[in-house]
């Protein structure tokens, strides 16, 4: 029985909420992968996909986070991306 396309292991990750100082847009999402990527009990290797949630504007002077920006800061190369905007 071949078991592509038929599960998912998922994890959640949580941050601090509202205006941290000192804290990026990119770091807030770094973060939530952590813990998700722990919360699953994965490896960064074990990650063939991607899924964030919403686009917000950045911040002045910080650039745009997507799914690409954090596969290349998580070293990950996922064959799937998805931004949901809910």
């Amino acid at each position: 029985m071949k078991v592509k396309d038929k599960y998912a292991i998922v994890g959640v990750g949580y941050t601090p909420q509202g205006k941290v100082p000192e804290r990026t847009t990119v770091s807030f999402h770094l973060e939530a992968c952590a813990n998700a990527i722990q919360d699953a009990g994965l490896k960064r290797e074990d990650i063939d996909g991607l899924m964030i949630y919403r686009h917000f504007s950045p911040p002045t002077g910080e650039s745009d986070v997507n799914p690409y920006v954090l596969a290349q800061y998580l070293g990950i190369t996922p064959t799937y991306m998805s931004q949901d905007a809910n």
